[in-house]
């Protein structure tokens, strides 16, 4: 067994080992490329595969930011192990623990005080190990001193018999006056960037401007997106894209507590329905959250576990 970068005439093999290994999440060429292979912080020293005579049995992606994440706080002391994955009949012969250990020391190199499975903005696959699906890959990181730090869920709801509640009805009539909830228009645009730029600095404000350029594209509705706003004082905000992924969504933390989020959770969820759209489904969130998204139908259907490791220099 031998470790090598990633190559060009790898992909298929890689994404063949990929759906082999991780059946929960099955990915296609197009996705590959533009969630590794265009990733501007990809860098071919964090893409590692191991082969056995010319045959590839273990691929493992490691990122380390080169370019800011928008404007979130700096994070090049950080790194990210976003895939990996070892072909059955090879495992327990040492390729994953290689594999992992090369990665760390290309992390090193690059300064990396911390590594993390898998949380990377914007590409990441899934939150971290899903506890269900892959229990050798969570035991495997443990075995290598990783440690866990918490556990997001995903959501998924069927919306075919979606019912607004009366407590949200009352509340939204509450608001009535003080608080306006309605689809993107252009004049909301403004003040949207700036909300999303204040309150949740970082990677939504590229998926703010990719729903609006898709509004403004004729791709997405403009009921694709919703708004709150206080006479144009944006405090909260949702999105979904056509393939029944929703978010994300946010009230203002000083706005919390008032119903603005309920809110804004049904009338999307009743944009989607009304497209055609039967079920909803996000990846991230935790428990307290959760509370909120399971009034409109959501029930869990994943758990995962991000981990980290302190690396030494």
């Amino acid at each position: 067994m031998h470790v090598r970068p990633y190559e060009p005439g790898d992909i298929h093999a890689v994404i063949d080992l990929i759906n082999c290994c991780l059946p929960r999440d099955p990915i296609t060429s197009e996705t590959f490329q533009r969630k590794v292979l265009l990733d501007p912080n990809f860098d071919v020293r964090g893409a590692l595969v191991a082969l056995v005579g010319n045959k590839l049995v273990g691929f493992a992606l490691g990122i380390v930011r080169t370019y800011p994440n928008e404007d979130a706080a700096p994070d090049f002391d950080r790194s990210w192990i976003t895939l990996i994955a070892v072909d059955k009949m090879h495992r327990r012969q040492g390729i994953g623990r290689t594999l992992v250990q090369k990665l760390e020391s290309y992390f090193c190199t690059r300064e990396c005080k911390l590594t993390l499975v898998s949380p990377y903005a914007p590409n990441y696959f899934i939150p971290g190990i899903d506890v269900d699906a892959y229990p050798e890959a969570l035991m495997f990181f443990k075995a290598i001193g990783y440690e866990e730090v918490y556990r997001p869920l995903a959501m998924d709801a069927n919306l075919v018999h979606l019912v607004t509640p009366d407590w949200v009805r009352e509340k939204e009539s509450a608001l009535e006056g003080e608080v306006t909830f309605e689809p993107y228009r252009a004049e909301l645009l403004l003040p949207l960037l700036q909300w999303v730029k204040t309150e949740f600095p970082g990677d939504w404000q590229r998926f703010v401007r990719d729903a609006v350029t898709r509004i403004t594209a004729g791709e997405f509705r403009p009921d694709n997106v919703w708004i709150a706003h206080e006479n144009g004082k944006v405090i909260g905000y949702c999105q979904h894209d056509n393939a029944c992924r929703f978010g994300p969504f946010g009230v203002s933390a000083s706005e919390r507590g008032r119903g603005i989020g309920a809110i804004l959770l049904f009338r999307c969820l009743h944009s989607m329905r009304a497209k055609g759209l039967h079920n909803a489904w996000f990846m991230w969130t935790d428990d307290k959250v959760a509370k909120l998204y399971a009034e409109a139908g959501f029930i869990e259907s994943r758990r995962f576990a991000v981990l980290r490791k302190y690396l030494q220099s």
